[in-house]
């Protein structure tokens, strides 16, 4: 029986780059196949080549055993290809109905039949067990409901092929399991899923046959049942995976002391709610929690961004109210924010001047109250090296750089200062497995050194492999907190639901 889809010897070149070379890729009908890579490897090249986004400079695309050529999406679309892009394409203003069925509206007479459009998406909707309202705008639904309403959309063109890019990039544990939820019941529709991500634990979940890209060159392919994690890092990277250890927890004193703290945002709805918790040197205190729950705000008022708090906040044995952000970083804090964009770099600038970003006024970048370029440079070069950056270019602007390259960049920024207190915001978010352990391991180096670490996570994995004690976040308090080594997946997803410790 022939493959569904089929490319041989695929390639795309840009320019002096090669993304795709002479690769073999397929999948069968009724399949979830995972395409697995780190960034940079080719593998949303590879997906838009069979959706029509890219031309191949060679090769050729099977798709029902007969050749094909996609010179647009609308090629692809028009044999039952869709696929959903890490970056939802969805108006905000339109309502899911709306959305859905753009491109082939439903109409009464000349006008949009808005009552059909509703019905059809319903249907899709409780066929699937979506749970999403027709009705509802996009601006109003959360990022894993408006992924259901790409994969709606999808199945309202028609979609017996389709293709997932990242799509737990942004998504809760709870929210990726209703993801998955709903795969099972495509592929028990018989309809094939090629989900391409770099979370190993994902596809040995989900997956029934794995591709593995590296620099563009397939690197292998295996059927989940005969493979592991492992061997799939193995496939994925240069170099064997290093056996992290993560030492006994020795704590020192308290880095970090919050009591009571409360904080309402601008709405009115509180954020913070009589949150106490305490970091000590030389541990990482490992936060767990539904995002929306607080962590954000609770980054944020330690770092001094936001102001109007109310309880009791010491950093390093010091009150920190009143205090600006360059004080309180001046005094041997770094922080790693969740949105790189948004609290990290200046994507317009290069290398260089954003590895000067929170070290303007410190010894590390200037002499004589002005920047140093020399220094600067220098403190760059060591950041590549130890955090094996690419491009090693520090005068390209920093959007040039991948989201794994950039957040090595603010990683290396951050941690140069050898900050007695790190909170740090999901750092390898996004990220693959290569550079997440390149970050792993300098954090448990900081730690190390006797740093205090607040780590905000929402990869259990991750939680699980560096944090000594866990904490769970939940309505802006903490539910409970003890050594990590206490915590399972499913404790920590009841309490991260509101459960209590008498109810478990």
């Amino acid at each position: 029986m022939g493959h569904l889809l089929e490319t041989r010897k695929l390639t795309k070149v840009f320019g002096d780059f090669t993304a795709n070379q002479d690769v073999d890729f397929w999948c069968d009908e009724g399949k979830v196949t995972s395409l697995l890579g780190e960034n940079g490897a080719g593998k949303t090249t590879l997906m838009n080549m069979i959706y029509g986004l890219y031309q191949p400079d060679g090769g050729e695309i099977f798709f029902d055993g007969k050749p094909v050529t996609f010179k647009s999406p609308r090629d692809a679309i028009a044999v039952e290809i869709q696929m959903v892009h890490q970056h939802f394409m969805l108006i905000d203003e339109f309502t899911v109905a709306e959305n859905v069925v753009m491109g082939a509206e439903p109409v009464k007479g000349l006008l949009f039949h808005t009552k059909e459009a509703r019905r059809r998406v319903l249907e899709i909707s409780d066929a699937y067990h979506f749970g999403i309202d027709p009705a509802m705008r996009v601006s109003d639904l959360s990022v894993g409901e408006k992924q259901k309403v790409e994969i709606i959309k999808a199945l309202y063109h028609g979609a017996r092929l389709l293709i997932l890019d990242e799509p737990t990039a942004v998504l809760t544990p709870q929210e990726t399991e209703g993801l998955f939820d709903v795969i099972r019941k495509l592929k028990a529709a018989g309809r094939s899923i090629i989900i391409i991500t770099h979370k190993l634990h994902e596809t040995m979940e989900i997956a029934d046959e794995i591709f593995v890209l590296r620099h563009g060159v397939m690197g292998g392919y295996v059927k989940k049942e005969e493979t592991d994690p492992y061997q799939l890092t193995c496939m994925m990277v240069d170099h064997q995976p290093k056996e992290f250890q993560k030492e006994k927890l020795q704590p020192g004193g308290t880095a970090l002391y919050i009591n009571g703290l409360d904080y309402v945002r601008e709405d009115g709805t509180k954020a913070l709610d009589q949150l106490s918790l305490e970091v000590h040197s030389g541990e990482i205190y490992g936060i767990a929690g539904i995002e929306g729950n607080g962590q954000l705000e609770l980054l944020e008022v330690i770092s001094g961004i936001l102001r109007g708090w109310k309880g009791r906040l010491e950093v390093l044995g010091e009150d920190i109210s009143g205090k600006t952000t360059r004080q309180i970083v001046e005094s041997g804090v770094s922080f790693i924010h969740s949105d790189r964009m948004e609290r990290g770099l200046l994507l317009g600038q290069n290398a260089s001047m954003n590895v000067a970003l929170g070290n303007q006024y410190s010894d590390l970048v200037t002499s004589r109250h002005k920047m140093d370029w020399k220094k600067i440079d220098a403190m760059l070069e060591e950041i590549f090296e130890k955090y094996q950056v690419s491009p090693r270019n520090k005068a390209l602007p920093l959007k040039s750089f991948s989201g794994g390259n950039q957040q090595k960049i603010i990683i290396g920024r951050e941690f140069y200062r050898n900050p007695r207190l790190a909170v740090i915001a999901h750092p390898t978010r996004g990220v693959d497995v290569g550079v997440c352990e390149i970050i792993h391991e300098s954090i448990l180096e900081l730690k190390r050194q006797g740093a205090a670490i607040l780590l905000i996570t929402a990869d259990f994995d991750e939680l699980f492999r560096l944090s000594d004690r866990i904490g769970v976040m939940y309505e802006g308090h903490m539910v409970t907190e003890n050594i990590a080594g206490t915590f399972t997946s499913t404790k920590l997803g009841f309490y991260m639901g509101g459960g209590k410790e008498n109810e478990d």
